[in-house]
């Protein structure tokens, strides 16, 4: 994650021209692949630019992937080679590979946050295996099956111990932290940035309620107009429409 961080940090400025832009991150760390190996990789969502020291947003939406691939290997091999990677191999990757492996998103901009939420969620909240891919179990052994980026399926066999060990493998450590942020998105800056580096979280959605999109009731179906924002639910035992229209009363200001 911190190779990351440092690879945007040296890229963006660069391909801005500008060496005091400060992007966005939200990195996720993804510690398996399909076959539960361990294969860590991570997630980024990040911003398309970034801010000036001013708190001003500027604005890069075309960003060569390729050239980001190579920085992405500089910062990788260089953490490498502090933690006791040979130069020979550190010299043998960077003849063998042009750059480490960089994907971007087919569409290049996810502009929905609920799309953004949606296809993160599949990394962040499922386990190493859904049981929906156990295909069974005979006392001894486990069998399941997935599927290859060409759609090709798979089918594996293991005991029953070593399933269960490539699925502990990927439990984290207490308090190690799956996803973290940083840059413009980080706890101590994202504050100086105020509305900017926020709107794609929830100033904006309550920004462009009504804007963009007409919510209709599911009791009336007629338009519903933006109140209030509400950071807690009303409690479980007010349920009647009296009750929560009482309760709204009371508790916004």
């Amino acid at each position: 994650m911190d190779s990351a961080i440092e690879t945007c940090n040296d890229y963006f400025p660069k391909i801005m021209r500008n060496p005091s832009i400060r992007v966005g991150i939200i990195a996720i760390l993804h510690p398996y692949g399909k076959d539960m190996k361990f294969q860590p990789h991570l997630h980024l969502i990040v911003t398309e630019g970034g801010f000036n020291p001013k708190g001003y947003f500027v604005s890069r939406k075309f960003i060569p992937a390729r050239k980001f691939a190579k920085c992405w290997q500089y910062h990788v091999s260089g953490k490498l080679q502090k933690e006791g990677l040979p130069n020979e191999l550190f010299s043998y990757t960077y003849a063998k590979y042009d750059g480490f492996y960089v994907w971007v998103h087919k569409d290049g901009t996810i502009h929905h946050p609920k799309l953004i939420a949606k296809y993160l969620g599949r990394y962040v909240r499922h386990p190493a295996i859904a049981n929906s891919r156990i295909d069974y179990f005979d006392g001894i052994n486990v069998g399941f099956h997935y599927d290859d980026h060409e759609g090709r399926r798979h089918n594996v066999i293991m005991t029953a111990d070593e399933f269960i060990s490539a699925l502990i493998q990927h439990i984290p450590e207490p308090q190690f932290k799956m996803i973290r942020y940083y840059g413009a998105y980080a706890r101590k800056t994202k504050c100086k940035f105020g509305l900017a580096s926020q709107s794609s979280i929830r100033q904006w959605t309550l920004l462009r309620f009504g804007f963009y999109k007409e919510i209709k009731c599911p009791y009336c179906g007629g338009e519903v107009e933006f109140v209030a924002y509400l950071k807690k639910p009303p409690p479980e035992e007010v349920k009647t429409q009296k009750e929560i229209t009482d309760w709204i009363s009371v508790n916004v200001n």
